[in-house]
């Protein structure tokens, strides 16, 4: 499985079309994408130009072809035009019940 935590800021002025581009996103890859079991984006309370997004991908596959999806492609470029600077993107292993026993 791989992780993604992804911060990105908006520019004020483009914050609104941002959350309505991400939210339909987020309802395709809920939709069709069986292989990403979440896919959260959330909005800051306190800065609404500050966007976060939680996705976990249950294979390689899926994360690698997630960018490749038609309704992603399809916003892609109206969502990058609202963006301010670089996202920040992390990439995490999530931690499964085999992780429990810790260092022995």
């Amino acid at each position: 499985m791989i992780g993604v935590l992804m911060h990105v800021r908006t520019k004020p002025e483009k914050s609104n079309s941002f959350a309505a581009l991400v939210a339909q996103l987020q309802k395709d890859v809920r939709a069709n994408e069986p292989d990403v079991p979440i896919f959260q984006v959330m909005r800051s309370q306190d800065d609404p130009a500050l966007f976060v997004f939680t996705e976990i991908f249950a294979t390689e596959a899926a994360y690698t072809a997630h960018p490749d999806m038609p309704y992603h492609k399809a916003m892609s470029a109206a969502g990058w035009a609202c963006v301010d600077g670089e996202p920040d993107i992390l990439l995490f292993t999530p931690l499964t019940d085999n992780d429990i026993q810790g260092d022995a």
